[in-house]
Formats: structure tokens, C-alpha cells, sequence
């Protein structure tokens, strides 16, 4: 994956090397704002605080993209740090109208998305990149149903870089964590955890850092840059890289908001959504996460790669998680078992592109299907 896709351990510089689009694309500064008078409002809200680099570097440089696409058709209001509604209420705040876009994410809620939980198997992805553009190509074919049933359209789809256990001791095998609890995403993540041999407390991120700060729980599963937005790193004394799984955090869009969109600003509104993704995804993990690791090292955590054998070990662990959820799939007639070959063959056509190509192809050739 070297020179082409964000790696896990990659510096800021080696990934400002590889996301020279995302990068240009979000660079505004010298462009002209178009002229129309404001048509719509995009209100978008979230629990992450307004001095996260995801609102700064990725979301509000993304705003003014935005404007410039549709001439200032579209303008747009960020609510940030849950002041409009908690983080598992999204869904009924896009319906209720107190909120245009927001997180919804699958790996909250298992039983209201049960395919995005393939998403989420171990080993499945090579890069957060990668990763984005396969969901996005695959939602209409098979995870459509499982978000709209829901009342809401879907706005963004972006996998996170790996997750990284964050604690207080150090964590270098199975014996570490076993029958201590891991704070993690419900669903698959959980599944893993429990395999590993761990007690996996299903959370959502301000819940785990609280459970986590409190010692309630022995060890968080964070992605880097999400663990230095909350602040983890200055209580976390130690971070293992497993590298086992990675998330979806999707954010489901208004139907109301769609609807009022004229023909001429839907595919302007989609493309640009598209870009967002996968921006979001090489800026806010990629990037966003090389500076987070610098932050670590600078407070003095450890850093802890599992040996080879002890690698191999986590692996053999995991290994029925797959099985077990194509099963329980499949028994709620989903057909997980094409459904998870295909995610393999899509990415093995992603995951010989770079980061500049993905990001490039949302802005050349976007995804159209996601929205009606």
C-alpha cells in the first residue's frame, strides 16, 4: 500500500503527499464566491466539538466549496458539540426538522443496519479510502434499504483508518484483555472483542471517554485522529495497534431538505457530497490521524505493535466472526454471502488506485445513486 493509500503509521508529510486533491479541492481561499441570493439553509449538526480538525479542516473549508459549487445557492450552518441534538438522535432529528445532516451511524445500531455491519468485518479493507468508496459504490445494491426504512436519505458514507486500543497499562496479547472491558462500537466491533476474549461495552464516543476517564472500562477502540479529538490521548498511557477493524460513520441526510432542491443544485448537491466523503476520509484519518500520533509522542505514550506470532493469534481469534454474521444475515434474508464477496472484489478493484485517484473520481465521475 506504500505510495498509494493512507497507511496506518504514515507521517503528516507522507500524507500530505498523498492527498494533494482532497487538498485542492478544499482550498478555497482565493476562489469566488458565486452571486445568487441564498435559496437553502444546510443546517448539519454533530456531537464532535467545533475545534475538531474534522469541522475545521474538513467540514467548514467543505462549506465554502459548497457555495462556490452552486453559485451561493446552498449556504450552510454547522452545529456542533450536540447543541441541537444528542448523538444517538439523529435520525429522529433529521425527521422532526431540527436538523438537515448528521451522523447516523450504523455502528451504533446494529439491528436498525444490519448489512453495514459487513463493513465493519476484520481484515476486510486496505485504507480508510479504499474503504469510503467501496460503501458508497455498493449502497444502493445492498445497504439502501436498511437507511431509508428509517425515514431518512443517505448523506455521506466514510470509513474511519483502523482501530487502535488506547489504555492505561500496556496491551501486548490476548491475556491483557482478557475478561476486562473494552469500550467499542456495537455490532461487529463488539463481536470481535468478545472473540478476543474480552467484554465489549458498546458506546458511542462521548460515552466511551467518559467510561474510559472513569475506569470503568480497561481499554477504549478509537481510530487516532477521533482519540485526539476528544482529548483520550492525555489519560491513555499506551496505544496497541491490532488493526482489526474499522468503521462506517455514516450521516443520514433530510428528506425535507432533498425535496426542496431544485433539478439543477440535486446532482450539484450529490458530487459534492461525494467529495465530502471521501475528503472526510483522507483528511480527518489520514491526515487529521498522522498529526494525532505526533500529539501521542509528545505526551509520551507508548506505542505497541503485536509480535508476528501474537498477530496471528488475534487473528485465529476473530476468525468465526465472519461466518457468524454472514449466518445471522442470511437467516434475516440478506444475502450476505454475495454481499460480502463482492465488498472483497470492489475493493480489490479500489485498492490498486491512490488517494489522489479516489479523490479525484468523486469530483470526475461521482456516484449518482445514493440519493432518489
Amino acid at each position: 500500500m506504500d505510495g498509494l493509500q493512507i497507511g496506518s503509521d504514515d507521517s503528516v508529510e507522507e500524507v500530505l503527499s498523498k492527498t494533494t486533491v482532497a487538498r485542492k479541492w478544499l482550498d478555497c481561499a482565493s476562489e469566488i464566491h458565486g452571486n445568487r441570493n441564498t435559496e437553502l439553509t444546510l443546517r448539519i449538526s454533530a456531537h464532535i466539538p467545533g475545534s475538531s480538525p474534522a469541522v475545521k479542516d474538513v467540514f467548514e473549508p467543505a462549506f465554502k466549496r459548497l457555495e462556490i459549487m452552486t453559485g451561493g445557492a446552498i449556504k450552510v450552518e454547522g452545529h456542533w458539540s450536540g447543541s441541537l441534538h444528542k448523538e444517538r438522535d439523529g435520525i429522529e432529528a433529521l425527521k422532526n426538522g431540527l436538523t438537515d445532516m448528521c451522523p447516523v451511524y450504523s455502528a451504533w445500531d446494529d439491528k436498525a443496519f444490519p448489512a453495514a455491519q459487513t463493513l465493519s468485518l476484520p481484515f476486510i479493507f486496505p485504507s480508510a479510502e479504499v474503504a469510503t468508496a467501496v460503501s458508497e459504490a455498493l449502497y444502493q445494491q445492498y445497504f439502501r434499504p436498511d437507511f431509508e426504512r428509517q425515514g431518512v436519505l443517505m448523506g455521506r458514507m466514510v470509513a474511519t483508518s483502523e482501530y487502535n486500543l488506547f489504555s492505561k497499562e500496556p496491551i501486548r496479547s490476548l491475556e491483557d484483555i482478557a475478561g476486562k472491558k473494552i469500550a467499542c462500537s456495537n455490532g461487529v466491533e463488539s463481536e470481535v472483542f468478545a472473540a478476543l476474549g474480552a467484554i465489549p461495552i458498546g458506546c458511542s464516543t462521548p460515552e466511551a471517554k467518559q467510561q474510559f476517564e472513569s475506569d470503568t472500562v480497561f481499554a477504549m477502540s478509537i481510530s487516532d485522529s477521533a482519540a485526539h479529538t476528544v482529548g483520550i490521548y492525555r489519560s491513555a498511557k499506551f496505544r496497541t495497534s491490532a488493526n482489526l477493524v474499522r468503521v462506517n460513520l455514516e450521516y443520514g441526510l433530510s428528506r425535507d431538505f432533498f425535496n426542496r432542491l431544485t433539478p439543477e443544485l440535486k446532482p450539484i448537491f450529490n458530487q459534492w457530497l461525494r467529495s465530502l466523503a471521501q475528503a472526510g476520509a483522507q483528511l480527518f484519518y489520514g491526515l487529521a490521524g498522522a498529526k494525532a500520533r505526533e500529539e501521542f509522542k509528545k505526551s509520551g505514550m507508548q506505542f505497541i505493535s503485536l509480535s508476528n506470532a501474537e498477530q496471528i493469534r488475534w487473528k485465529e481469534k476473530v476468525g468465526g466472526v465472519e461466518s457468524s454474521l454472514i449466518a445471522r444475515l442470511e437467516k434475516g434474508n440478506y444475502p450476505a454471502k454475495e454481499m460480502v464477496s463482492v465488498i472483497r472484489s470492489q475493493t480489490q478493484k479500489y485498492e490498486s488506485w491512490t488517494a489522489d485517484q479516489l479523490m479525484q473520481e468523486t469530483i470526475d465521475s461521482p456516484f449518482t445513486d445514493l440519493l432518489p
